[in-house]
């Protein structure tokens, strides 16, 4: 993956919003290497501090993203986590700082959906394994979902570096829009 570019393609957004759709839809401009990721979907989530929510800012604009936002019982936007639910592995991550991983969505989707609602998601986007990697420094807090169509024994080094590399380069264009 080329985070030069990525780096580059984020800097060059003149707003918050065109900023978000870019962090969450600029890997899959790279097909063949999103494809040997078996990369799906990007999540971008942000604290809202005086709500004492974590929101769903951001999701890319792929096949398997779309799947999911077909069958949900709530709209993407409206989907809402409070910030200190630490049965979510979401919070758990921005409290923690450090990443969370699971192949069941109700750990992304608690309280706010049911067991059953979070499945349903994610079945409909044939995702397997989620990872959720926390921007570190970002506003009152902010992470990123990454969610595979590939089983987590699968998942190795090239997705983790990924993860974390990529993380670091949306940290940075965050951190540097906020001035």
């Amino acid at each position: 993956m080329d985070y030069a570019r990525l780096a580059a393609t984020l800097q060059s957004t003149s707003s918050k919003p065109a900023l978000y759709e870019a962090i969450v839809n600029a890997p899959f401009e790279a097909k063949v290497e999103t494809a040997f990721l078996f990369l799906g979907i990007i999540v971008l989530l942000v604290v809202d501090k005086e709500k004492g929510t974590i929101n769903r800012v951001a999701l890319s604009k792929t096949e398997l993203a779309e799947n999911t936002t077909t069958v949900s019982v709530k709209e993407f936007k409206n989907i809402k986590i409070p910030v200190d639910y630490q049965d979510n592995i979401i919070a758990k991550a921005i409290k923690t700082g450090e990443p969370q991983e699971t192949t069941d969505w109700k750990d992304l989707f608690a309280p706010d959906l049911s067991a059953k609602e979070a499945r349903l998601n994610q079945a409909s986007g044939g995702i397997a394994y989620s990872a959720v990697h926390p921007l570190l420094g970002v506003y009152d807090g902010a992470a990123l979902i990454f969610s595979y169509y590939q089983y987590r024994h699968e998942i190795g080094e090239p997705q983790h570096t990924f993860m974390k590399k990529y993380s670091e380069v949306v940290a940075k264009a965050l951190a540097k829009s906020k001035n």
